[in-house]
């Protein structure tokens, strides 16, 4: 198996942090809003970011240790 294939293995770990980052300033923002029209969107947008980086880096795992165990 080449280099790259690993690193595209490894790709989606890198992704899903990054979303896991995006989704905790949401998070950051929901706590120090005042505002409803803040508010609202900011756990919207959390829930959400929450559920793409969980998929994420459980993929990117899935894929790195099963090539690292076979």
């Amino acid at each position: 198996m080449a280099v790259w294939q690993v690193y595209l293995f490894i790709l989606p770990i890198g992704l899903g942090i990054m979303t896991l980052v995006a989704s905790l300033m949401c998070l950051l923002a929901y706590l120090i809003s005042d505002d409803n029209a803040t508010r609202l969107p900011a756990f919207n947008w959390f829930k959400r970011l929450v559920i793409v980086a969980f998929i994420l880096l459980s993929i990117g795992l899935f894929m790195t240790f099963k090539h690292f165990w076979s």
